[in-house]
């Protein structure tokens, strides 16, 4: 068959050399997207299909979505090459009307579709990244029989620490081939093979098993990554003269190469990343700014920060720190210990050994959670976590200084801390992360925020052990602790100058002691249904001269029923409801408090919400801060307390952060009209 070179891409080249060459056993694409992967894949198993007649398999994981996307690749290449006319298309199947050899389609959400593979010469894994690593055993385990069977994998690389990289890809080596291709003995223009890379890996030694001879097998794995500018059919040929040229696809790769470099690396580049979401811990980490060469320095001593859950693996990250000028700080490694060696004694050994490795002997300056200090059952003498961690080290020749505190810093004041640090808010303050640290940055730009400004630790499940454990989190723990102990006198400044805000009554916000009985004469629920789209409820109660926040609702939602249920659930005297009209029209409204009203024997009060809510809140600080006090077991307990507080804390004027500030001075209007304070 005679294939015109103007319909292929550098990718479909390739494939058409190395689907023939029967050394290769695997055959890797991945890249960015619109580089033509998927459809050269689709043009090339066609031509083979036809010149050889052998049978082909095409898979996704989940079977529903593979008719809508790579079958119809296929038919689209099939038209596109003009050999429509020689298959016949049918539902999952693509049989060939020259030589009876058939395409099949199939799912792998059923893990039994495993079985029978063996007739197959080629299997085509679409979207590779989201195949379970046991899928991929098995696979290569069940193809089998025939002479140069090949697996064809596509997909787009995103996690660092997913399975393809660090299973497949990291525990080999590879170098760099030509990139040529010659096609009847001719060697096609460079212009036309031009890919960012073609890999190999390297030859292994084996034992034949009927020889009894130790063989050297030659490179089995080939691995093509691509780009957009890859594919003629975005960026048009070399010479102009075919493809095509998408002005408007190439313009929205270029925005996101200015406005959002992390995505343009990964989707249109095809390198290894992290897609930011805008709701991470570390927000303001830049990987570009923030990482990059920043080694080991044998005159410095070393800290070592620990977190101690075992799954996925026992943290420990390895950092320096300088002090010459102002405070730069840097992580130069990471030992991330998984199974087997996710013990408190064989992780501290993985860390003595770099330590060794590396020829330190100095003091070591240990960082970590205050809980492994807490004395537990592992040995008789039923010592902590940490004193294991310690003693271990110091038994293999290491001087230990414990620097782990007794509590735990804030976890939302210690991310707002590194946040600022990396925006450049705290003066004399830099932290670097050495480029090696891989699955540490892919950690810091991962993990999420939660509603409070804490890490949302995301829990998963192993689908071989199906144990569950926190997949993100760890790595940014030991972060924090090291960060915060090196620059504690800075970090206590950040936390109190946060505290001391508009409401703060001599640098801190007041609390009252819930231990203490406290006789109350007034209660009181302030209730505003629709701020920023938030529903906000306090319950106040009057002890003495002060009034006391006992608890409060922060919740969005814009539910009539959800609001009723929560006045009625908190005790109080009377309830004000501060709304606009556009909130409760009358034929809403008045049928709502109706039935309020006659549901409770509490006071129920309907006020217009202020039209100038700053001047009110600016009216009432002083009195928010002489006579308000707020619960300080609620902020160690409740989400919603916790959530209301922050918001209030980080009131200005110019923000939108005005919610729990607007209810607030809204109680102490009412309180102070009415002569209750």
């Amino acid at each position: 068959m005679v294939i015109n070179y103007k319909k292929l891409n550098p990718n479909g080249f390739y494939l058409l050399k190395y689907l023939n060459d029967e050394t290769i056993r695997f055959i890797i694409l991945y890249g960015g997207s619109s580089s033509g992967k998927s459809y050269s894949v689709a043009q090339t198993i066609l031509i083979q299909t036809l010149q050889d007649g052998e049978n082909n398999l095409v898979m996704r994981k989940v079977g529903a979505s593979i008719l809508k996307t790579i079958y119809e690749d296929y038919k689209v290449a099939a038209a596109g090459l003009g050999i429509s006319h020689l298959f016949k298309f049918q539902q999952n199947t693509i049989k060939c009307l020259v030589n009876g050899a058939k395409i099949d389609f199939s799912g792998l959400d059923d893990p039994e579709k495993i079985k029978g593979i063996s007739n197959y010469k080629r299997v085509q894994l679409e979207e590779w990244s989201e195949f379970e690593h046991p899928d991929f055993k098995q696979l290569r385990k069940r193809l089998r029989g025939k002479k140069g069977q090949q697996i064809i994998c596509t997909f787009n690389p995103i996690s660092e620490s997913h399975w393809i990289k660090k299973e497949f890809i990291d525990k080999d080596k590879w170098h760099d081939v030509p990139m040529t291709v010659t096609i009847a003995g001719k060697e096609l223009p460079k212009e036309l093979t031009k890919v960012k890379s073609v890999k190999k890996n390297a030859p292994r030694q084996i034992l034949n098993l009927r020889t009894k001879q130790i063989e050297e097998q030659a490179p089995n794995t080939v691995i093509i990554q691509s780009t957009y500018l890859n594919n003629f059919w975005v960026v048009g040929s070399p010479d102009g003269t075919y493809g095509f040229y998408d002005e408007q696809c190439v313009a929205d790769f270029e925005y996101d190469r200015v406005h959002d470099p992390d995505y343009y690396n990964v989707y249109a580049l095809g390198e290894w990343g992290v897609i930011r979401t805008g709701s991470e811990f570390f927000g303001s980490f830049n990987r570009g700014k923030h990482s990059g060469e920043h080694k080991y320095i044998p005159d410095l001593p070393i800290h070592i920060s620990v977190d101690n859950n075992v799954l996925p693996y026992i943290s420990v990250s390895y950092w320096q720190v300088d002090f010459t000028t102002g405070i730069k700080v840097w992580q130069f490694h990471e030992t991330c210990a998984e199974n087997p060696n996710n013990t408190v004694k064989k992780s501290s050994k993985l860390v003595a050994k770099y330590l060794k490795d590396i020829r330190y002997s100095d003091k070591v300056y240990l960082h970590g959670d205050a809980s492994t200090k807490v004395a537990n059952s592992i040995d008789d003498e039923k010592r902590s976590w940490m004193d294991l961690f310690i003693d271990t080290l110091q038994k293999e020749g290491f001087e230990i200084e414990d620097k782990v505190g007794n509590k735990n810093p804030s976890v939302a004041m210690t991310g707002e801390f590194i946040n600022a640090i990396f925006d450049c808010t705290v003066p004399g303050i830099e932290i670097y992360i050495d480029e090696s640290c891989s699955v540490s940055i892919e950690d810091y730009m991962s993990v999420q925020k939660d509603a409070n400004g804490a890490i949302l630790k995301t829990k998963v499940k192993n689908k071989t052990t199906l144990q569950t454990y926190e997949e993100h989190g760890h790595l940014s723990d030991t972060f924090r602790y090291v960060v915060v102990d090196l620059c504690s006198e800075q970090y206590i400044e950040f936390s109190n100058r946060r505290k001391r805000n508009l409401y703060a009554c001599n640098g801190t916000i007041n609390f009252f002691n819930p231990d203490t009985e406290c006789k109350y004469t007034k209660k009181i629920l302030y209730v505003m249904p629709n701020v920023n789209g938030k529903f906000v409820l306090i319950q106040a109660f009057r002890c003495g001269n002060k009034w006391h926040v006992v608890d409060v609702v922060f919740m969005d939602t814009t539910s009539t029923e959800d609001i009723r249920s929560s006045i009625l659930s908190h005790e109080s005297d009377s309830c004000v409801i501060e709304c606009t009209d556009a909130y409760f029209p009358f034929d809403a409204y008045f049928p709502f408090i109706r039935e309020l009203r006659s549901s409770t024997n509490k006071e129920i009060r309907v006020m217009k919400e202020f039209p100038d809510v700053d001047k009110r809140i600016a009216a009432t600080s002083d009195y928010v801060k002489n006579s308000i006090l707020f619960s300080a077991s609620k902020v160690e307990s409740d989400t919603e307390y916790v959530a209301f507080m922050n918001n209030l804390m980080d009131y200005n004027k110019d923000s939108e952060t005005k919610e729990a500030s607007a209810v607030l001075s809204g109680l102490v209007q009412f309180v102070v009209k009415l002569g209750l304070n």
